[in-house]
């Protein structure tokens, strides 16, 4: 072979390689953003909390459906490539311009795939709330160590239960939800025999869930302490809790109120406690007990090498949550216990094999077996010496992340459900028809266990018993949502 074909081929075999790239990862780029864009309802912030957190924990069906959807899309552009870059090997006589037309289409394919993924994520609402600074924590927050928080007579022990991913789209329209039939029956029942605060006049109705408290942790945080998940992204940021000593060090939120109380605490969960930072919030805020996946593991409730779902499923939550209830109500001290499912997660759910095959829909048939169990849950807690002197409350922690069931429903609407049983106070104001958001169940925990608060907010919350407006009827939702979407100095100076 002459030495000027030697370095024409290799050329050759660069530019070939070059554009093999390019066209490759704009089909990537394409197919999982087109999949996102589908599949998830989620803001670009709540996508960068959560893919900052370490995959620690993850959901092993949530990587391997990420998986699934870009390998045949890799494959196929793979296989064009092969083809592409052979028939140009056959060097036909006008060589030269096919391979610029191939340039100028990988480069276009690369564009436009690029383009498509930013208004895809909602990149530019992002962008636009980096420039902009709010005051509304000057102006609205309450922090808990400047007002006084008193009990009435004697307060209730608290059973908190979070259900993965529950709105009430999930009851029949007919009963306020957004299905042809109702999938959570027992939980309808539950809202319509205690109390729920409800956005409807009539109907099963709930809470909303602003920019940043719309996936777990930042549930968490933002019903336990009335604030949005606004910490910093990057390697000094704090979305890193897990890899930090301290999370949240500035914020009073419920954990150490009742500590202070003298209150006993625990957390349980069916997966890894250290995903998100969870463990570190509870331990560090209340010195929380944690219960999870390796605590199970330890304690025998499983196999050493058992996993399913995000850890093991609701099932076996379930019969933990009795022995540890029972323990904590054994002992001299009021307690919290509090609990998080995981079987509704996204994507579609998990199938236990307390499921039936009721509906044509696998997120439905979850959807009602969680009903099942909670109910099942609810009548075990009723039986027991410590019912009447326990506050139990259930809610969702955000809208689900994919748009299985809940597609053709505006993201407004797609409310939180809420169930206070065995309240210590009765509401003075009005219980439906209202704007509340997961901020306003921070004070309202409190007094549904019969602590006083005054003034009746907290954070950014208010006490709903109270029947005072909550922060997003008095100066509106989009306003609110607006504000906290925006940088604020008296957040990273006072919570960081």
């Amino acid at each position: 072979m002459s030495s000027k074909v030697m370095p024409r081929a290799v050329k050759a075999v660069l530019w070939s390689l070059l554009f093999s790239i390019v066209f490759i990862l704009s089909v990537g780029i394409f197919a999982v953003c087109l999949w996102y864009k589908n599949t998830y309802d989620v803001e670009f912030k709540d996508l960068l909390y959560t893919l900052a957190s370490p995959l620690k924990g993850t959901g092993e069906s949530t990587i391997a459906l990420i998986l699934s959807v870009c390998i045949p899309a890799l494959v196929i552009a793979v296989a064009v490539c092969a083809v592409a870059s052979f028939l140009l090997w056959r060097k036909p006589p006008f060589l030269k311009y096919v391979r610029r037309v191939v340039a100028g289409v990988c480069v276009a394919a690369l564009l436009f795939s690029c383009t498509f993924a930013v208004f895809a994520l909602r990149i530019p609402a992002y962008i636009k709330s980096l420039s902009e600074k709010t005051t509304i924590y000057e102006d609205y927050y309450v922090d808990p160590d400047e007002v006084e928080i008193s009990a009435v007579g004697e307060t209730k022990n608290l059973i908190y239960i979070y259900l993965e991913s529950m709105e009430t789209t999930y009851a029949s329209v007919e009963d306020g939800g957004a299905q042809s039939e109702n999938y959570m029956p027992n939980m309808t029942v539950l809202a319509e025999n205690n109390l729920s605060f409800s956005d409807k006049a009539d109907g099963l109705g709930g809470f909303h869930t602003p920019l940043g408290t719309g996936w777990t942790m930042s549930a968490l945080l933002a019903t336990t302490s009335g604030i949005p998940f606004s910490f910093p992204l990057g390697e000094n940021g704090h979305n890193k809790m897990s890899q930090r000593e301290k999370f949240a060090s500035g914020l009073t939120n419920l954990g150490d109120i009742l500590a202070e109380k003298g209150y006993r605490q625990e957390f349980l969960c069916g997966s890894d406690s250290a995903f998100a930072g969870r463990d570190t919030y509870f331990r560090q805020h209340g010195n929380y007990e944690i219960f999870d996946l390796y605590t199970a593991r330890d304690e025998g409730y499983i196999d050493e090498d058992y996993f399913v779902w995000w850890g093991f499923e609701d099932k076996i939550l379930y019969d933990i949550a009795r022995d540890e209830i029972s323990e904590l109500a054994a002992g001299d001290v009021p307690f919290n216990f509090t609990m998080l499912t995981v079987d509704p997660h996204h994507v579609d759910g998990y199938r236990c094999d307390l499921c039936e095959d009721e509906y044509g829909n696998k997120l439905a048939n979850v959807i009602s077996c969680a009903d099942r169990q909670l109910s099942e849950f609810i009548d075990w807690c009723k039986d027991q010496v410590f019912y009447e002197d326990t506050a139990i409350i259930i809610t969702g922690d955000h809208p689900r992340m994919d748009t299985t069931l809940v597609g053709e429903t505006d993201y407004y609407d797609r409310t939180i459900y809420n169930c206070f049983i065995n309240s210590a106070v009765a509401p003075e104001g009005e219980t439906t028809d209202r704007v509340f958001t997961s901020f306003d169940i921070f004070p309202t925990t409190l007094a549904a266990m019969g602590f006083e608060i005054e003034g009746d907010k907290l954070g950014l919350g208010v006490n709903m018993f109270s029947g005072l407006p909550t922060l997003a009827e008095e100066i509106g939702y989009e306003t609110l949502e607006t504000e906290i979407n925006k940088f604020s100095d008296y957040y990273l100076l006072h919570f960081s």
